[in-house]
């Protein structure tokens, strides 16, 4: 999981004010922003994230069936921010992990507090990562945060763990790194410099 930073662009604000009710769930199946959604998930959402799923970093491309506009705070508990821009974030649509687990999980809106939430918390202040591909807590937040996504699901780890074996050896730039590579940026920066130290 790695920050992201937003800006809202103007045609959603646009389309935003056009919705009769846009502090309600539904909001979201308005025809103002339906016209709009697959637009603003496949040029803004997934360029503010670098094409990686907001929860797991795994590349997402601009086909919509391998990801979803994920309402961070879900529209069931927070109908009030069904078009908060800043509650919008992409996810991968794996089954078991990411937005599909959190929302399955979380049943009540006080829960949120306890889940780092990559628009205004650095991820990297609460997650640590093994060269094994495991991700590790660096306090209770972060311990429920990886439960609420399954960030230590046993696909997500081996697919690190794939990272490190071809990581090993190279001798590039954190920058080169991550253009080469196009999965799990979070764990490449934080494993990397491990792996140059041994």
């Amino acid at each position: 999981m790695r920050q992201i930073v937003k800006s809202e662009p103007s045609y959603f604000t646009s389309a935003k004010k056009m919705v009769k009710l846009p502090k309600v769930k539904d909001a979201w199946s308005d025809e103002n922003i339906e016209k709009i959604r697959y637009r603003l998930r496949a040029d803004i959402l997934l360029e503010e994230q670098n094409l990686l799923c907001a929860y797991c970093e795994k590349e997402i491309d601009d086909n919509a069936k391998n990801s979803n506009i994920d309402h961070f705070k879900t529209r069931n508990l927070f109908p009030e921010l069904t078009l908060e821009y800043s509650n919008l974030l992409v996810s991968c649509n794996t089954k078991g992990r990411c937005s599909d687990f959190k929302d399955k999980h979380v049943k009540a809106r006080e829960e949120y507090e306890n889940i780092v939430n990559p628009i205004l918390e650095n991820p990297n202040d609460f997650f640590d990562y093994l060269l094994t591909g495991e991700i590790i807590a660096k306090n209770e937040k972060a311990q429920f945060t990886i439960d609420i996504f399954n960030l230590q699901d046993k696909s997500l780890i081996q697919c690190r763990l794939q990272v490190v074996k071809a990581l090993e050896g190279l001798d590039l730039n954190l920058e080169e790194i991550c253009s080469v590579f196009a999965d799990y940026h979070s764990f490449i920066e934080n494993i990397y410099p491990k792996l140059k130290e041994l």
